[in-house]
């Protein structure tokens, strides 16, 4: 059995991360892989930068009693869920020699999620790229998020000549794909790794149902473009369908927009109101992800930021019909278009089986 050190996004609040790095471990267990997830953190995860940020204000200062035992509780919930899924190693921060104290293994993986974001990461962050690891270590990049369509040009010279170092490279974007084939790369293009569990994998992962009545639920954790627009279209639907509207909280306050607020929900009670949702409206990737995986019926709408990869994945599935335009309050003729699963779940299969052989050739080829 060969070990592996995996550098994921796997910190924060955020239930994608969360179970995207659980997907990855499972995945690579299938490929007869012993796996440690690297426990980097970044300075933007640090408290430092937590408490750096609190005292920009006096209104910020004011709050920080509240906001500190948030941030405890969110990150307790979300570490020890991973912890009890994966083994993860211990911290290593951004002023160690992130060489010397990363787990050692036969083949080091970067991937998925944001990895090579460098806006998310608050610049070119080079662990995330194995920078600096004798020669001769072996690395794959399975699939990879980069988010951008395009590099700012000292940022390209530095990810190529990075990108050279690795035996194997994936990505989960189309656009990822012809940004690193630019560079001259062979690159692939693969499923974000939630998918790679299917809906009967990730109910097991899952907390008990959390809502007895039907319902819809919200899920916009990042950059809203106009929540007043989105809910109108959320209302609209909800109505239709006489559902009740359940949304998330990462903190104290409800959403006042909705009939029923989770609070401080763990990714297993995520995968819980997924699953069991009669209708999901989301403008996150990997609600969109699970969405599909879990054939939801769903409408998407944009984030602000980062949305390559929500239309790759809708792109790939021949489902760009369920995105709503930004100032677009869905119709009556788009409610009641359900989307057909039968062509979805052929190509997801197909993906699937893809994968697998990229993974196969990459670690034991």
């Amino acid at each position: 059995m060969k070990t592996i050190s995996l550098l994921t996004i796997h910190l924060g609040a955020n239930f994608g991360s969360n179970l995207q790095t659980i997907a990855t471990v499972e995945t690579l267990k299938k490929h007869n892989c012993k796996t440690t997830v690297v426990n980097y953190i970044p300075a933007r995860c640090t408290w430092k930068r937590f408490f750096g940020k609190a005292f920009r204000s006096l209104s910020s200062i004011v709050r920080i009693p509240a906001t500190f035992l948030v941030a405890v509780v969110n990150n307790r919930i979300y570490n020890s869920y991973l912890a009890k899924q994966v083994p993860v190693s211990k911290p290593i921060y951004p002023e160690d020699d992130f060489v010397a104290t990363c787990p050692k293994a036969d083949i080091y993986v970067t991937g998925s999620d944001q990895v090579w974001n460098s806006i998310h990461n608050e610049g070119l962050d080079k662990r995330y790229y194995f920078d600096g690891f004798p020669t001769g270590t072996v690395k794959v990049a399975y699939s990879s998020s980069i988010g951008r369509e395009e590099l700012p040009e000292t940022e390209y010279t530095e990810v190529k000549r990075m990108l050279g170092g690795y035996k194997a490279l994936s990505v989960r974007e189309a656009s990822a794909k012809r940004l690193i084939e630019g560079m001259g790369y062979t690159v692939t293009h693969l499923l974000d790794p939630t998918f790679m569990l299917t809906k009967e994998d990730w109910s097991h992962y899952m907390s008990r149902r959390l809502v007895k009545e039907p319902y819809l639920i919200v899920y916009l954790p990042y950059n809203v473009h106009d929540k007043d627009l989105i809910y109108k279209t959320i209302r609209k639907i909800a109505d239709r369908k006489r559902l009740k509207v359940v949304s998330f909280s990462w903190h104290i306050l409800p959403d006042k927009m909705a009939d029923k607020t989770v609070f401080f929900s763990s990714p297993g009670d995520f995968l819980s109101l997924m699953y069991h949702a009669d209708y999901v409206v989301t403008n996150s990737f990997h609600g969109t992800a699970f969405s599909i995986n879990l054939n939801k019926q769903f409408s998407v709408y944009l984030p602000s930021g980062f949305d390559t990869r929500v239309i790759s994945i809708l792109d790939l599935c021949h489902l760009r019909s369920r995105l709503l335009e930004a100032d677009e309050v869905i119709s009556d003729a788009k409610i009641n278009i359900p989307v057909d699963y039968a062509p979805v779940n052929t190509i997801l299969d197909e993906e699937r089986e893809k994968a697998h052989d990229f993974l196969e050739k990459a670690l034991n080829g």
